[in-house]
Formats: C-alpha cells, sequence, structure tokens
C-alpha cells in the first residue's frame, strides 16, 4: 500500500486520489516485516538523550 501512495501523484499525473479501508487482521506467513527506525532510540538512553536534550 504504501509503494503506491508514493507512486499515486506519477502515475496520475498529481491528480489521483487514493482511499482505503482496514479490511481485518491476518497471521504473517514467514519472518515479521522491519524497518529502520525513523527517529533516536528512547532505549539507549544515552544516545537519545544527546539527540533531545537542547543545550544552551
Amino acid at each position: 500500500m504504501h509503494e503506491l501512495e508514493q507512486r499515486l501523484p506519477g502515475l496520475s499525473r498529481g491528480e489521483g486520489m487514493l482511499e482505503s479501508t482496514f479490511d481485518g487482521y491476518r497471521p504473517v506467513r514467514g519472518p515479521s516485516p522491519e524497518r529502520p527506525r525513523t527517529d533516536h532510540n528512547p532505549l539507549d538512553r544515552k544516545e537519545y538523550l544527546l539527540h533531545v536534550v537542547r543545550r544552551v
């Protein structure tokens, strides 16, 4: 779904719309999907605090 959302503007020359609805849960077959973090890891306290604390 995410890939289609990313490609939609190019496919529709900026005029397309995408609507979707939640259909339900299904068991995952094979390895669980993973994605890298997009922010700082709060479980690594030292690294996290270095990035979120603003020094004056």
